[in-house]
């Protein structure tokens, strides 16, 4: 029966913490990683949030590595050769 509770506190834990990351996230985050998130639908951020609270350790990685995405280029491969 302790083993039951610990994985359970262990769970609660982990999605007591994805809730706070995915609100702090989806509130001021997203924009600075994806830039199509700007204009999003107002439905957008209530259909990620879930996912964002699974997936909360992989979103604090994307946030402090600065990675944008959808953005343009600025050096796409196979550039002009003039």
């Amino acid at each position: 029966m302790a083993l039951a509770e610990t994985v359970v506190a262990c769970l609660g834990i982990y999605f007591g913490a994805g809730i706070v990351v995915a609100i702090l996230f989806l509130g001021f985050g997203v924009s600075r990683i994806d830039h199509a998130a700007k204009g999003a639908s107002p439905f957008f951020r209530p259909m990620v949030f879930l996912g964002c609270v699974a997936l909360w350790p992989y979103i604090i990685l994307r946030f402090f590595s600065l990675k944008k995405i959808n953005q343009p280029d600025v050096n796409p491969p196979g550039g002009s050769a003039s």
